[in-house]
């Protein structure tokens, strides 16, 4: 009897001590830290994004149409007038040509002397002669000058290379000192040079003006020459022909230009000139053998001068680039 007691009450403490144990709960949070835990947390505050840059074009608005009383449109590689654009401003490159005449030429204390004989004077020759040229040159860009007068002007320099070739068949009176006219000099002149010229031009005008100057060297060739003296040399009666002989000489060339240009389509100008070229101290040598008197075609003869000048009018075209 006490032994199933001692069960019944050792199992029924058992019992009590597992339905304790399953009835165990933790005690609800208090209702401030439920709100917290039910409430997200804020997000940190991040400054804005930096706004991408708007895309750009290469594309340029082209100017719009002229309408009455608008201004034009003027580039700066343009020079401006009443009537709008009227050519470039900026530097260029050319070529040209040109042909003409040599109208007079002026012998600068000019003398030939006949081996043997008493020198005699050369006077200026008034036959026509030819002349050609070649020429490359680079026109730099337009520049306003103020002048002594006015106000700022247009000008444009260029400097140029020029090839050119003179010929002419030349008659010229001789006489001695002091006398009267005894004979006559004749020959042909051929001429090749070489000039580097500087020019100044005046711009924006119908009708463009320049002026300048150069310095080269030529070749001098002279062909046929003769002498004939028939006459009254310092008291004494002189006759004598000296032989026909050939020389050459290079000089010192030196020229002075006028001129005026007008473009007469795109990149084409039309020009005319006027040139002042001297061929300075030419030396030539026709022989060194005696010429007595009577000769006819014996004997040689010495020529030279300060300068020789030739007044040239010539025309061309120019191309620009």
């Amino acid at each position: 009897m006490l032994i199933l007691g001692s069960t019944y009450f050792l199992t029924a403490f058992c019992a009590h001590s597992q339905e304790s144990t399953g009835r165990l709960s933790v005690a609800p949070a208090p209702a401030a830290s439920l709100a917290a835990a039910t409430t997200p947390a804020p997000t940190p505050t991040q400054p804005p994004a930096a706004k991408a840059p708007e895309p750009t074009s290469n594309v340029v608005d082209a100017p719009l149409p002229e309408i009455a009383n608008q201004p034009k449109v003027i580039t700066p590689s343009q020079t401006s007038s009443p009537d709008g654009p009227r050519g470039p401003r900026d530097g260029r490159w050319y070529i040209g040509g040109a042909g003409g005449a040599m109208v007079q030429q002026i012998v600068e204390n000019g003398s030939v002397t006949a081996i043997g004989q008493v020198p005699l004077q050369q006077e200026d020759s008034g036959q026509l002669g030819a002349y050609a040229a070649l020429k490359v040159g680079y026109d730099f860009a337009i520049r306003d000058v103020q002048l002594a007068f006015g106000g700022p002007t247009p000008m444009r320099t260029a400097m140029e290379l020029e090839l050119n070739y003179m010929g002419c068949s030349e008659k010229q009176d001789v006489y001695p000192q002091g006398g009267a006219n005894v004979g006559l000099e004749t020959f042909n002149l051929t001429a090749y040079s070489a000039i580097l010229n500087g020019l100044i031009k005046f711009e924006d005008l119908p009708i463009t003006p320049y002026f300048g100057g150069g310095v080269g060297a030529s070749v001098l060739y002279v062909t046929s020459h003769k002498l004939s003296v028939n006459g009254n040399v310092n008291g004494t009666d002189t006759d004598y022909i000296t032989n026909t002989a050939s020389a050459n000489n290079v000089c010192l060339a030196l020229q002075a230009i006028v001129g005026i240009e007008r473009q007469i389509y795109q990149n084409l100008s039309i020009f005319i000139e006027y040139r002042f070229l001297a061929y300075m101290d030419p030396q030539f040598a026709f022989g060194n053998e005696q010429t007595p008197l009577g000769a006819n075609g014996i004997g040689g003869s010495n020529s030279s001068s300060d300068f020789i000048a030739n007044q040239i009018i010539s025309s061309g075209l120019k191309w620009s680039f």
